[in-house]
């Protein structure tokens, strides 16, 4: 029994022996088996999923509607009215930001705003001032290897007053600026337009005549930004057309000017926005020299980056003769609450 044990354990030995060293080798010669129609080879064999977790993530799309989505579509929509010239030169057609801001605290700007004051009126103890118009960017030019920039633009203005049953009074403003910028600094030239009218419902309250006050000047500004806060501006004009009741047409007359700064941090404000200050002081020949004094303080929020990007809360104080024209000569004094939305 022994000897058959160790007889069949010897055959499993030498089984096993020329399994590894003889069945390799003759492995070689054997014939390739056909692959079937539409088989895959080893080589386009799905990679292990292992390799797959070293490659980079790819971005998702954005989703339609989303923030992303709008700014990508408005990217895109701004490059296509976009030109270049191989020498670097760059011209934008409706351009999406402005190169001079209105300035805040100069009634004749244009905005849209609404102000409640404490000035009395044949109707009431209080007048409601609003604004209604804005800025519109027409044409961009932008120097190669430079940060200087040329633009022109066109705005319209409506000024109105209201008692609490009638419209007093309406001035129209119209005008074709040039402006410039560059660095912290930033100018314009331009003409503009101003008509004034009084109410029907004033006018017949009160017995009142309209007269005609017209005015087309040529005007100049500039403006600079200190410590990416304050920001100090001035203007002066000329009225190569004058029609202004009562007043006559001289070359003084016919002149103003004004000065004025503002103080916000000019970073997109966020949520919370930031606080202002504003004012200005006027004085113009038609008005016999008088000063005229606005101040501002409250809250605003901005996006420098979008056009009517800036919302404000505010109060105002207003002293010196009236901002509409067919009431040039009225002294005027008062406080008001406001809001508005610029540029």
């Amino acid at each position: 029994m022994d000897r058959i044990c160790r007889a069949f354990g010897r055959g499993i030995f030498f089984a096993g022996a020329f399994l590894l060293v003889v069945a390799p080798a003759s492995a070689q010669f054997l014939p390739e088996i056909p692959k079937a129609p539409g088989a895959a080879s080893p080589q386009t064999l799905p990679r292990p999923i292992e390799t797959l977790t070293n490659a980079p993530p790819q971005p998702l799309p954005a989703l339609p509607g989303s923030v992303e989505d709008q700014y990508q579509r408005e990217l895109r929509a701004r490059e296509e009215l976009t030109a270049r010239t191989p020498e670097g030169n760059i011209f934008t057609f409706l351009p999406n930001t402005l190169l001079w801001e209105p300035a805040l605290a100069v009634k004749r700007d244009p905005r849209l705003q609404l102000l409640a004051t404490n000035l009395k009126n044949y109707r009431g103890n209080f007048t409601l001032d609003t604004s209604i118009g804005g800025t519109m960017g027409l044409f961009r030019y932008e120097f190669p290897g430079s940060d200087t920039s040329v633009q022109m633009d066109m705005f319209g203005l409506v000024l109105t007053r209201l008692s609490p049953d009638d419209l007093m009074a309406a001035d129209y403003r119209f005008g074709i600026p040039i402006s410039w910028q560059r660095g912290w600094w930033s100018g314009k030239i331009g003409y503009e337009h101003t008509s004034a009218h009084i109410g029907d419902e004033q006018q017949q309250a009160r017995g009142l005549i309209t007269r005609s006050f017209a005015k087309d000047e040529l005007v100049l500004g500039l403006s600079r930004i200190f410590y990416e806060q304050l920001r100090i501006y001035g203007h002066v004009a000329y009225a190569f057309n004058f029609q202004v009741p009562d007043v006559e047409s001289t070359t003084t007359n016919r002149s103003r000017a004004d000065i004025g700064f503002e103080w916000y941090d000019r970073k997109p404000t966020g949520f919370w926005g930031t606080p202002f200050v504003a004012g200005n002081v006027e004085v113009r020949g038609d008005q016999g020299g008088k000063s005229n004094l606005t101040v501002q303080a409250g809250w605003l929020w901005k996006n420098p980056y979008q056009r009517f990007g800036m919302a404000r809360v505010f109060v105002e104080h207003y002293r010196g003769q009236s901002p509409y024209g067919q009431f040039n000569n009225d002294r005027e004094t008062f406080t008001s609450f406001g809001f508005g939305f610029d540029y």
